[in-house]
């Protein structure tokens, strides 16, 4: 497919996507410093947001109009720390999210064949779940501060980064855990989503495999 085959700068789009995830989820929680948390978290998300558009096809008008908002709503935000906008900025990056990851999941359906970019698709979509989960737990905690046990001492935005990713892959350590009936149906659609994609994926990504391992002999 044109999207799924792409390269930006001669680096298949798909690396670039993973990079900036990479950056967002494993990089930005270990930054102690306050000001330098703040702008990196801004410049991180903002770099996955701009990645986006090497995996958006041409004619997918919806998607780059999304990409477009989310980008500009998150720089306002910076400026503008009311909750009516903090709650706009996550519902707005919350949908693109989505559209990304169900983009991501019909470009490895439809590929022939499984490569390397195959692969990188598959585990940006699973990471791009992981940030969608953090997207809705911000959402709770905007409305509910004590929707999630999250101590005060701690950056709530790296805790809720940790929480979504450990209740994706369902480890759940047990040291956060959904207070609120809101915050639990959360996790729970979390961590089924998590399993049922890995169980899906990887039934695609085998199957095409041996089908085009039988083509080849």
């Amino acid at each position: 497919m044109e999207s799924i085959r792409r390269k930006v700068f001669g680096i298949d789009n798909g690396v670039l996507l993973l990079l900036a995830i990479f950056a967002f989820v494993f990089v930005f929680p270990i930054i102690d410093n306050e000001y330098m948390h703040n702008v990196f978290v801004t410049t991180a998300y903002s770099t996955v947001l701009i990645s986006i558009f090497s995996i958006i096809r041409r004619n997918n008008k919806l998607l780059s109009l999304m990409v477009i908002i989310s980008i500009i709503a998150n720089i306002i935000s910076i400026f503008a720390q009311q909750k009516i906008v903090m709650l706009a900025v996550f519902i707005i990056s919350a949908i693109t999210f989505i559209i990304v990851a169900i983009i991501l999941i019909k470009d490895i359906a439809a590929s022939k064949n499984v490569d390397i970019t195959v692969v990188i698709h598959a585990i940006c979509g699973y990471l791009v779940i992981g940030i969608i989960g953090v997207l809705l737990n911000t959402l709770l905690l905007s409305y509910n501060p004590g929707a999630i046990s999250i101590s005060d001492g701690n950056d709530r935005f790296s805790s809720l980064i940790y929480y979504s990713f450990i209740t994706l892959t369902t480890i759940g350590y047990g040291e956060i855990i959904p207070l609120s009936v809101p915050a639990r149906s959360v996790s729970i659609l979390m961590g089924v989503l998590g399993q049922i994609y890995l169980t899906v994926i990887i039934a695609m990504i085998v199957s095409k495999y041996m089908t085009g391992k039988k083509q080849t002999n």
